[in-house]
């Protein structure tokens, strides 16, 4: 269709400017059926325009705009074959003028569809000079000269995948597509469509065996409507899912947001006209912590038709006025579906403005502080000449999962995995995930608790979480390679501090977290307070930890407390006692110099004395070796 609507603009220009100087050379016989073939075309009677055009051929064979239009009719009607024909025969009559430009491109899409590159480019490069200078079509041309070098070299070095269907239970409909995954790699969701033409939204779940039955999502999401492509964070408790023709909508389709609570989804709400338009948004791709979400949408302001744009949830809970990511990632063209993986920095997206396979193809870019790299086409044949415009990238980097419209040539679309080849591999930084249970350490109460993720090397939080107040569960997902504090905290308790060098995510699952009362004598350990062996100044790193401390104590203006400084029995006794001193000192001086009263800390060094664990191995030398903090 959009290659029928590019040729269709080319009509008026071509019989504009021929019609004078061709049809004159037609006998009176032909140019009288040549006039009635006319009548035909522009009262759309295509049937009986094609018959008479073809008299017109029988008479004169080489009337130029009767092979262009006979072909522009058999283009219309999807005949490859007879529109190829028609066209060759007008390029012969005419190669060189720019009513022949639209037939030159249209062969070589053809021989590009047919994967002939060489021959598809030979006849782009002569469509080129062709149209207009600086046009829209020109730039077609141009992109599709550097699509066939492209494809010509990636077919020639092609991506090592196996494909797999997700299995007969995921693709119980004829319909289903745009899948996405939790973290955990735990919970599948995805969109169906019903034979009554109704689009869904279903979840399943991992079990031993597979996964199980899909059901759908919730009747509170699901309505008579359709509810198409949706997103969830990282923790699958919160999912933004486009939903098109509803009361309180503000264009055709809009983007609608939805979180869980134990096993029940609240009433989906509108994200509002600071997100959704008049125009179309749609596609939602969310953050692993949910705060920020990128979709599609053709609103104005953009690159080009539709873009990709972004917004940021804010400390008060709001939608940004969402931004567009700008001609490095967006074309004049059109970019949709983007999927931005769990790591935060690597953005997947599908565009049909860059040189590709063909159509739409996949794209992958880096975000590098506020700036995204040049996008980089992911390759043959995960793209191919036909439209690809959705692809999960497990958490891990290690699957992918898409739809393939092609399935099996019964003109299906089903959902397929595939391990990642090694290329794409090593352009995402995979991500780790901690996950577990907040709750009450006396009660065994689950706790609903804030969950902060700082990078200790640029001081910098990186991410926002939550547990779930039915359950207490939680799943905060750690980038490889990464030194991160993990703060827990809630109204009323201590906050948890942890630390984590993220290499292996074996040891992050099933975390459990009691949170301490905020009672006499209850005690927690700053795991992210460090200092140089032997020394007792903080390092730069300790303070992300002493800002979470300050921050407890402004909100807790009636709370005192004592600093206690630990070490291991390496050492004497003596030493051990006056290190430890030290260093619990160096921790009261900061609380003070914060603007903590000085009435309200205490510190003291207890050395050796006070082990939680035996001095038996360099690990438990390490939980000796720390800085605690208790109630008075």
């Amino acid at each position: 269709m959009r290659r029928a609507a590019i040729f269709l603009l080319f009509i008026c220009l071509v019989f504009s400017k021929s019609a004078s100087a061709q049809d004159a050379t037609l006998s009176r016989k032909a140019r009288e059926i040549y006039d009635k073939a006319q009548q035909a075309w522009q009262a759309r009677k295509l049937p009986e325009a094609i018959e008479l055009f073809e008299k017109v051929l029988e008479q004169e064979p080489n009337s130029y705009d009767t092979n262009l239009r006979l072909a522009q009719i058999y283009e219309l009607q999807r005949n490859p074959d007879l529109t190829k024909k028609y066209y060759t025969k007008a390029i012969q009559l005419r190669p060189a003028v720019p009513q022949s430009a639209a037939a030159l491109q249209w062969i070589g899409r053809n021989y590009f569809e047919a994967e002939k590159y060489d021959s598809a480019q030979a006849y782009f490069e002569r469509a080129l000079p062709l149209f207009p200078a600086k046009s829209s079509l020109g730039r077609l041309a141009e992109k599709s000269i550097a699509s066939s070098k492209f494809a010509r070299e990636a077919i020639k070095n092609p991506l090592s995948i196996q494909k797999r269907s997700l299995g007969d239970t995921i693709n119980f409909l004829n319909t289903q597509y745009f899948p996405v995954l939790t973290a955990d790699d735990e919970t599948l969701i995805f969109t169906g469509l019903t034979e009554q033409r109704d689009e869904n939204i279903y979840t399943t779940h991992r079990t031993t065996k597979g996964w199980d039955v899909p059901e759908e999502i919730s009747a509170s999401i699901n309505t008579t409507n359709n509810e198409g492509t949706c997103s969830v964070s990282a923790d699958g408790r919160t999912l933004v899912f486009t939903a098109c023709n509803r009361p309180d909508g503000y264009g055709s389709c809009d983007l609608y947001i939805t979180r869980k609570e134990g096993k029940d989804w609240s009433a989906p709400v509108n994200l509002g006209q600071e997100i959704n338009t008049r125009d179309w948004e749609s596609q939602p791709s969310l953050s692993a912590d949910g705060h920020l979400l990128y979709f599609a949408s053709d609103r104005r302001g953009g690159q080009g038709k539709r873009d990709i744009w972004v917004t940021r949830l804010d400390e008060k809970g709001k939608w940004a006025a969402p931004k567009n990511l700008g001609a490095h990632i967006n074309t004049p063209d059109e970019e949709n579906a983007p999927f931005i993986h769990a790591n935060g920095r690597t953005l997947f997206y599908a565009s049909n403005g860059l040189p590709g396979m063909g159509g739409f193809d996949i794209f992958i870019s880096q975000r590098m502080d506020t700036i995204w790299s040049q996008p980089k086409n992911i390759g043959y044949p995960i793209n191919t000449v036909a439209d690809q415009v959705g692809l999960f990238i497990a958490s891990d980097g290690q699957k992918a999962y898409y739809t393939d419209d092609a399935s099996e040539g019964k003109g299906r679309s089903l959902l397929y995995t595939f391990n990642l080849p090694q290329q794409v591999k090593d352009l995402i930084v995979p991500t780790r995930y901690a996950k577990g249970k907040v709750f009450d350490k006396k009660t065994n109460t689950p706790l609903a608790s804030a969950i902060d993720l700082f990078d200790l090397k640029t001081q910098q939080k990186v991410g926002e979480f939550a547990s779930d107040g039915q359950t207490g569960s939680f799943l905060a997902v750690l980038n490889s390679g990464g030194e991160y504090a993990f703060y827990v905290s809630k109204t009323g308790y201590l906050f948890k501090s942890l630390s984590f060098t993220v290499n292996d995510s074996a040891s992050f699952v099933n975390l459990d977290i009691p949170l301490e009362a905020i009672e006499k004598d209850r005690a927690e350990v700053l795991n992210n307070i460090f200092f140089k062996t032997g020394e007792f100044s903080l390092d730069e790193k300790s303070k992300v930890e002493l800002g979470r401390m300050v921050d407890f104590l402004n909100k807790n203006k009636a709370v005192k407390i004592e600093i206690s400084g630990h070490t291991d029995d390496v050492g004497s006794d003596t030493e051990n006692m006056e290190l430890s001193r030290r260093r619990a000192l160096s921790v009261q001086e900061y609380l003070h110099e914060s603007g903590v009263v000085a009435e309200r800390i205490t510190s003291k060094g207890y050395g050796e004395t006070h082990p939680v664990a035996p001095n038996d191995s360099q690990e438990n030398r390490q939980k000796n070796r720390r800085i605690e903090w208790r109630i008075l």
